[in-house]
């Protein structure tokens, strides 16, 4: 815009050396903030459950599954992890672990965190919550770092395997 003259007032100086400047930042997707180490919120057992997928994998598993659903309870870190074949999967799978996490703990899922998705932000999420009381908390677009517990989860996940 800048070279055609479209925009007054604006210069843009060319990058130097010590400019970086990650790919999704030129993009305008994301910024390149590092997922910090500890977080000084205090969470009692199951209050805050988040939960992120990763995939479309470029090859399946031999049993034809694409992606990777991360459930994580934040007061132990506790990460489940489960193979979807599609994202329409991830309604059902997320009841029923966080059904076996209420059994297995004793206690109620308080609140429930994921990114903007549309896997995690339509009709089936909004019901399961509503009708179990749970508050379905989402981050902001483009800022994995606000869920840093899940993508690290992910990375480790992907370590092991």
């Amino acid at each position: 815009m800048q070279r055609q003259n479209l925009v007054k007032g604006l210069e843009i100086s060319t990058p130097r050396e010590f400019d970086h400047i990650c790919s999704g930042c030129a993009n305008g997707k994301s910024h390149c903030f590092p997922f910090p180490n500890f977080s000084s919120t205090h969470y009692t057992k199951m209050e805050l459950v988040i939960m992120d997928i990763t995939g479309l994998m470029s090859v399946p598993t031999r049993d034809g599954f694409l992606y990777t659903l991360v459930i994580v309870e934040v007061s132990c870190r506790y990460p489940v992890e489960r193979l979807l074949c599609t994202k329409e999967d991830v309604g059902v799978t997320v009841h029923n672990v966080l059904a076996m996490l209420e059994r297995q703990s004793g206690l109620k899922v308080h609140h429930l965190r994921s990114n903007n998705g549309s896997e995690f932000v339509n009709d089936i999420m909004n019901t399961f919550c509503h009708h179990n009381g749970i508050i379905h908390e989402t981050t902001v677009p483009y800022t994995p770092e606000q869920n840093g517990i899940t993508e690290r989860a992910i990375a480790v996940f992907f370590e092991m395997v």
